[in-house]
């Protein structure tokens, strides 16, 4: 069980939890990196290596992967979404370390719950409905705090 995660407010993002509609995927990842964790990527190879430290400290902190197996599985996932989407390699590494992230469990990891401001620069993502634009701050809270605790 991963409890105080680092990259705690990456994998909210991954999960639907914050979203800036408007800006794409590294435009918000760039944000978050600078913003929370004091790295200043600037282009998709950045934004990759980041989300592979991501990768390798959920790893490290679940300590139940095979490394061979799980390289082998990653790299034939970067592949798969490299033909299949025809992004690049470091689009690909993204899309697959966001999946992992969005698909960790509640028993595998516990999640500090997301703050909405005003002057924040993610609201709550699509996950909560249709236009969740319409939700005011206090709202997105009192749902973040019902989930969380």
């Amino acid at each position: 069980m991963i409890e105080n995660f680092e990259f705690n407010d990456i994998v909210l993002y991954s999960k639907g939890w914050l979203e800036h509609k408007g800006n794409t995927m590294i435009e918000d990842l760039g944000y978050l990196f600078g913003q929370k964790y004091g790295y200043r990527p600037k282009t998709e190879e950045e934004i990759a290596m980041l989300m592979l430290r991501v990768f390798d400290s959920v790893k490290e902190k679940l300590g139940n992967f095979d490394i061979v197996c799980q390289y082998h599985i990653f790299e034939n996932e970067v592949r798969n979404k490299m033909r299949i989407m025809d992004v690049s390699r470091d689009m690909s590494i993204i899309l697959v370390v966001r999946s992992v992230l969005q698909n960790l469990k509640r028993n595998e990891i516990t999640l500090n719950k997301p703050h909405y401001g005003k002057h924040e620069y993610f609201r709550m993502g699509s996950l909560f409905g249709d236009n969740p634009i319409s939700m005011t701050y206090a709202e997105m809270n009192r749902r973040a705090k019902k989930i969380f605790g």
